[in-house]
């Protein structure tokens, strides 16, 4: 079992995740200070430029592509 499927059966419960992984429960602590840490400090640097980057116009129902009065 993984942390993260322990994580998701059990939530931030130290004890049942310490025993599902077979770790100490300082160590599973210190694992759901780390995922809690990440899901609060949101998108890396690199997802953010992957939700910058420039797009195509998205074609939908009544575009001409020879009418370019939209640019």
């Amino acid at each position: 079992m993984t942390f993260l499927e322990a994580y998701a059966r059990y939530g931030p419960d130290t004890m049942a995740i310490a025993e599902a992984l077979d770790i100490k429960e300082h160590e599973a602590d210190t694992l759901i200070n780390m995922k809690m840490n990440r899901d609060r400090l949101g998108p890396t640097v690199c997802q953010m430029a992957a939700l910058n980057a420039p797009r195509k116009p998205v074609r939908f129902a009544g575009y001409d592509e020879t009418e370019k009065s939209w640019w």
